[in-house]
């Protein structure tokens, strides 16, 4: 058995004895992306004698079908045996091992909850990932400082449905009290919630992050439609006067606040009339950021058994090029909104082009997800340096050149 300080963890796959691959199986793009990144995999197998193990929500949906279909592969692991990893690799694990950090050291993801209890029509995770299932406060707090140990400012809240933390535990729902705690956590200095659930964001929840040090006035929330027969046949639990009156807390308690959102664009009974007015309340709501996605036809889902995925591929693609196009104005004319203004920015690393310039983000912006800032300085910067920076203007549809004030 290997000990685990002989195990060396690297980001490239032409680097590495073993290629490990976590699959997502939700909808068709990510099906499509885990299947070709398992056959590059393979291919550097073929080339090098490399040893490939495939698990994730991909395996836990098709394990039967992937190892009859790609028989290269050493290991297909579903989601339950995730733990014997390590064993079918002889790496021998100490008691007192923590989680290794695979993004940048200043800021990691901090997994709340797994699993949901939504039942939305076109979602298949409930039937992967289980029910909800929230970890203890005091575990969350346990890993929080063990992160900060190592370095890490920026914490990222996530799971399937943030807003509905500890309701199966402690029956009723802890964000709030999980946040507190994060809050006294020392070395954290950011916090960041991702997937809020509509029908738990309430007019506490802006009041909270208005008077928080540390939670930044940034959520993610997926709305998914804005229609009501929509939404009611997607199961969402909301209709959208729920939609206009979060806009309306967030306006009176944090009008500077960031959201990104979603959108899914042809789902079975939408019509050319449903379409044209989800675009009309974008252009009210005025997300910062927007994720849009076309309609996944996915078996075991209550779409999948009522509806045939009846619009043609060519109308979602025409229908996601609009939305696309509708939020690059809007998100230019955000970013164009904050220039000559201040921000405080963390420093994510280095230009790839200009390795000397570095680049960061402020509040306003998810790591890897959203723009970034370009900053010129003529001081020295480090991974993880928060400084203050003043917006010169808008590089492109995303991204902003600052100086460091």
């Amino acid at each position: 058995m290997l000990n685990t300080t002989e195990v060396e963890f690297t980001q490239s796959s032409e680097d590495a004895d073993v290629i490990l691959i976590n699959t997502c199986g939700f909808i068709d793009a990510a099906k499509e992306e885990s299947i070709n990144t398992i056959l590059e995999a393979v291919s550097l197998k073929e080339k090098s004698h490399k040893k490939v193990i495939v698990t994730g929500c991909l395996v836990e949906r098709y394990k039967q079908e992937l190892e009859k279909e790609i028989p290269e592969v050493d290991e297909f692991i579903d989601l339950k045996n995730q733990t014997t990893i390590p064993q079918k690799l002889s790496i021998q694990v100490k008691p007192e091992s923590k989680r290794i950090i695979s993004t940048p050291k200043h800021l990691a993801y901090l997994k709340i909850s797994e699993g949901c209890d939504h039942t939305c029509s076109f979602c298949a995770i409930p039937n992967i990932r289980g029910k909800h299932k929230s970890k203890p406060i005091e575990k969350l707090v346990e890993e929080a400082k063990y992160l900060a140990d190592q370095g890490v400012k920026e914490l990222n809240i996530v799971s399937q449905d943030t807003s509905y933390y500890g309701t199966d535990i402690y029956g009723k729902p802890m964000l709030f009290e999980l946040l507190r705690k994060l809050e006294k956590v020392e070395g954290i200095k950011w916090i960041r919630l991702y997937y809020l659930y509509p029908t738990t964001v309430n007019e506490d929840f802006f009041k909270f992050i208005k008077d928080s040090q540390k939670v930044l006035p940034y959520i993610e929330m997926p709305i998914q439609h804005t229609q009501d027969h929509i939404l009611k046949d997607m199961m969402r639990g909301y209709r959208k006067k729920k939609l206009y009156q979060i806009l309306e807390w967030k306006e009176k308690y944090t009008p500077d606040m960031t959201i990104r959102s979603s959108v899914i664009v042809g789902y079975p009974t939408e019509k050319e009339k449903d379409f044209l007015s989800m675009l009309e309340f974008l252009k009210e709501a005025k997300f910062d950021w927007l994720g849009v996605f076309t309609y996944s036809h996915e078996e075991g889902t209550p779409a999948y058994e009522k509806h045939k995925d009846k619009i043609p591929k060519k109308e979602k693609l025409r229908r996601f090029n609009e939305v696309i196009k509708l939020q690059e104005d809007i998100t230019y004319e955000k970013n164009f909104q904050t220039v000559g203004k201040e921000f405080e920015v963390i420093v994510d690393g280095f230009s790839e082009e200009w390795e000397t310039l570095p680049i960061g983000r402020s509040y306003r912006s998810a790591y890897d997800i959203d723009g970034i800032i370009y900053i010129e300085t003529t001081q020295p910067l480090k991974t993880g340096d928060i400084i203050k920076v003043k917006i010169k203007e808008v590089a492109d549809k995303y991204d902003l050149v600052g100086e460091e004030v």
